[in-house]
């Protein structure tokens, strides 16, 4: 409605208006205009948020994100590859005269086909392979769930503690605002000198232009998370401040979605030791003819078979089998490296979860509450002509700190959770 009808009419109002006044009054209506037009664009802009929780966040980007659509097509082609295992050499259709002599030039014409296959053990031991690559793929969903889970919950709880430091931003700026005219005035009444109003000044600039920071922050955290939701909406978190995030219970039989992925590698590798063996199998091959395929009144019909064995190639057949079974050994390897690192992380985020949870204990017991009321006696001090500017300055960083540390406790220790708990998943 803005765009099609608000704009457009108010431009003609200044326009026809602009007709009448003077150059300088010209150049005042088109900023107003400007502002109107930059200030509608921000209520549009603003509109389009939305405010959701984290678990509608989690739910939002496992239905969304693209990362499955790719799984899916991966899925789908292992599934169709799994249908080439007993894929049959080409049929071949011959022509040959023998038999010529002086006697009889003209010899034995014959039209046959010819068929060859392989081992049968080589057609079951390839469609096992694609088999343990297609339970790859499928296994390979699981480890999505878990890493979106992961990379949401991290940008989400992220973009809360920001939310959280520009509340603390706006409260400040109502301080500073509050004190700069306190000493403002106490400047104009003779009270105080000069330079207590200047520095109330500049330590309220200086917030504001943290604040303005702090939003560019939280704008660029939107669309992190929007990559994560495949999503157009800027979200926010609820307006509420920023919660503490609860660990999930170790499971019985942890087995992280990225090990069983490894373990899925091992049993792929052990597949295609199986097709090597195969490999070193013999071929078979056979063909039939027969004279009456063109008309002849006294056919001669005939067939062979043949066997093909791998009399002259088995060095390289040992080696790729070697090669295969080396394979196997590599991926038991990693399999055991992998899990040596899930526990040494799981037990570092944990750490992290301890170290930052003692913190909160303080702050969470009396620190916020002493916060509060260096503010408050600070301000009051300020105002009643008690203490100085450069007193309630400090006291103010005092019950800033304060409240800072509060939020990059908990914005650690919920990291750490968030951490922790895709370490442990099942």
């Amino acid at each position: 409605f803005l765009t099609l009808f608000v704009l457009p009419l108010l431009y003609i109002i200044f326009n026809s208006k602009n007709q009448f006044k003077s150059k300088m009054r010209k150049s005042k209506n088109t900023s107003f205009l400007t502002l109107i037009i930059l200030f509608c664009t921000s209520v549009s802009v603003l509109s389009a948020q939305e405010r959701i929780s984290p678990k509608d966040a989690v739910k939002i980007a496992l239905e969304n994100n693209l990362q499955y659509s790719v799984n899916a097509a991966q899925v789908n082609k292992a599934l169709l590859e799994t249908r080439t295992a007993r894929e049959i050499p080409k049929t071949g259709i011959f022509v040959e005269n023998d038999d010529m002599r002086p006697s009889d030039p003209d010899g034995d014409f014959k039209i046959g086909i010819q068929q060859s296959i392989q081992w049968p053990g080589l057609y079951k031991a390839k469609r096992k392979y694609f088999e343990e690559q297609l339970k790859f793929h499928q296994l390979n969903k699981n480890m999505l769930d878990a890493v979106i889970k992961r990379e949401v919950n991290t940008a989400f709880y992220q973009l809360w503690y920001l939310q959280d430091v520009g509340k603390l931003y706006q409260k400040l700026d109502e301080y500073y605002t509050s004190m700069y005219k306190a000493a403002n005035l106490r400047f104009k009444t003779g009270e105080a000198a000069g330079l207590e109003n200047i520095a109330a000044e500049a330590r309220m600039k200086e917030l504001q232009a943290q604040r303005q920071q702090n939003e560019q922050n939280i704008s660029a955290q939107q669309q992190q998370l929007s990559l994560f939701l495949n999503s157009q909406v800027l979200y926010l978190p609820e307006d509420t401040n920023l919660q503490k995030l609860d660990l999930e219970d170790l499971p019985s039989d942890s087995f992280h979605p990225s090990l069983a992925l490894q373990q899925q590698n091992i049993e792929i590798a052990r597949a295609n030791i199986e097709v090597q063996k195969m490999q070193n199998k013999p071929d078979f091959s056979g063909r039939i003819f027969s004279q009456r395929l063109y008309g002849m009144k006294d056919p001669i019909t005939g067939f062979s078979v043949a066997v093909e064995f791998p009399i002259f190639g088995k060095t390289a057949y040992k080696a790729k089998l070697q090669s295969a079974e080396a394979e196997v050994e590599i991926q038991q390897s990693q399999l055991r490296y992998q899990e040596n690192q899930f526990a040494a992380q799981t037990r570092s985020s944990y750490t992290e979860i301890l170290k930052a949870a003692e913190m909160l204990k303080y702050y969470e017991g009396i620190g916020l509450q002493q916060a509060d009321q260096i503010f408050d006696a600070a301000m009051l001090s300020y105002k009643a002509g008690e203490i100085g500017f450069s007193e309630m300055h400090q006291f103010f960083t005092q019950a800033i700190d304060i409240r800072k540390n509060y939020l990059i406790a908990l914005n650690e220790y919920n990291m750490a959770v968030i951490q922790y708990n895709y370490y442990i998943k099942n």
